[in-house]
């Protein structure tokens, strides 16, 4: 054990921490920490100095409240409610009904939407409506159902995580059902950039490698009377969001979903038969958590080329890692550039919920929204992340051909349409 390290376990034996208040780890930290304890004699009267409110500092913690608000807002169907009856004021106390909610309380946070400018309240606090402001976060709510409910077990216990990273998964979960619910919310945007680059593909059998809540499965095979599909996710709570649409859309006598770690499809394809005979497949951001991994000794894209005989087609849409400071980018190869169906960099205004410009990326521009919580997420998860163009290089090094290339609404997303090259896999 390294000098000043804690032999406490950081959880009971139901996965709560017991140590909220531990004492600062080096001998000279404790004797301050003691210091500060001491009774000490009546101090001078000091004229108080006012505190600088209006700093980078409050701009942080109004963004952390903003980000919890906007969430508790679309999990409670709030938001929705706002977006189908606007753009007339809503009673606050039918939108209390719609989200089973006490009225007073529910009051208190469209309070503070309206001070960060998502709603407007009239005066008596009884009507709100959405803002323009209001609108654009509602767009790429997903990315705050992610970074909140998906990853705020993570974010909540990061002191946790840098003394004991493997209580990742033991006492510190991802929430799968957010995660995938918030991939799902972001769909709607994405949607369009999708078809564009999938619409004249034929096939009669999709995979989704990675299929969350089954948004893009239903998507596809709901357009195709013929066409049949499966969905595989390693978490269960996933698969259980992905049963409940594709049975409310009624396609389930067409659609299976398999709980199943991909690594194990790959390894093993004939143990999973209603999986390897898929002529598509389809992957939306699941596919760096293996793309850096060997599977019997080969690279994991081309046992994954292999282990899907039948494919004409893989289409993969992936985040990834901002380039280093000084390195050349990549974001106009294949698809131009962004475009005004990106999603924001800055202000509130642009869907970056009361952060405005805290977080900069390589070079002093804004980083892109939820590109720190989707960075910082797996780094202190384990799961390496790539950029555009080392994972661009890994496609061509592993056996595929690139047909096309988008970006995928976000700056540091992209959607790869590929086909396996001729020749062995």
């Amino acid at each position: 054990m390294l000098p000043g390290a804690h032999s406490r376990s950081p959880t009971t034996g139901l996965g709560r921490r017991i140590d909220p208040f531990p004492l600062p780890r080096s001998q000279g930290a404790r004797s301050e920490f003691r210091a500060m304890a001491r009774p000490h004699d009546p101090a001078a009267p000091v004229p108080p100095t006012p505190l600088p409110v209006d700093v980078p500092a409050a701009e942080l913690l109004n963004g952390f409240i903003g980000s919890h608000v906007l969430y508790a807002l679309t999990v409670t169907g709030v938001l929705d409610a706002l977006v189908v009856t606007g753009p007339a004021p809503v009673p606050v106390a039918d939108l209390a009904e719609v989200g089973d909610a006490e009225p007073s309380v529910l009051r208190a946070l469209l309070r503070t939407a309206h001070r960060l400018g998502l709603v407007a309240l009239d005066e008596e606090g009884d009507a709100v409506e959405l803002t323009t402001a209001g609108h654009q976060a509602y767009r790429v709510r997903g990315y705050f159902t992610a970074s909140v409910g998906g990853f705020g077990d993570v974010f909540r216990h990061l002191d946790t995580l840098l003394t004991w990273p493997d209580e990742f998964g033991r006492s510190v979960l991802q929430n799968g059902h957010y995660t995938a619910l918030g991939c799902a919310q972001n769909w709607s945007f994405q949607r369009p950039i999708f078809d564009e680059a999938t619409g004249d593909l034929g096939f009669a059998k999709v995979a989704d490698i990675g299929c969350g809540a089954a948004a893009r499965l239903i998507h596809l095979v709901g357009a195709r009377p013929d066409a049949v599909g499966v969905g595989v996710d390693v978490s269960g709570e996933a698969c259980q969001l992905a049963r409940q649409n594709v049975k409310s859309a009624g396609l389930d006598d067409r659609i299976t979903i398999v709980q199943a770690d991909m690594r194990d499809v790959v390894a093993s394809p004939r143990s999973f038969p209603q999986v390897a005979d898929a002529d598509l497949v389809t992957s939306y951001f699941i596919l760096h958590h293996f793309v850096g991994e060997r599977v019997g000794g080969r690279p994991f894209l081309a046992a994954l080329r292999s282990a899907f005989p039948q494919a004409r087609h893989f289409v993969f849409a992936d985040g990834f890692r901002e380039p280093a400071e000084g390195s050349v980018s990549t974001d106009s190869v294949g698809g131009g550039s962004v475009g005004a169906d990106s999603v924001g960099t800055g202000s509130a205004g642009t869907g970056s919920v009361g952060t405005g410009s805290v977080g900069t990326a390589p070079g002093g521009a804004p980083s892109p929204l939820f590109t720190l919580a989707y960075q910082l997420f797996h780094d202190f998860t384990g799961v390496p992340l790539w950029t555009h163009a080392e994972q661009r290089d890994m496609f061509l090094d592993t056996g595929y051909v690139i047909e096309r290339e988008l970006p995928f609404g976000h700056p540091l997303e992209w959607l790869f349409v590929l086909s396996p090259a001729p020749g062995p896999a």
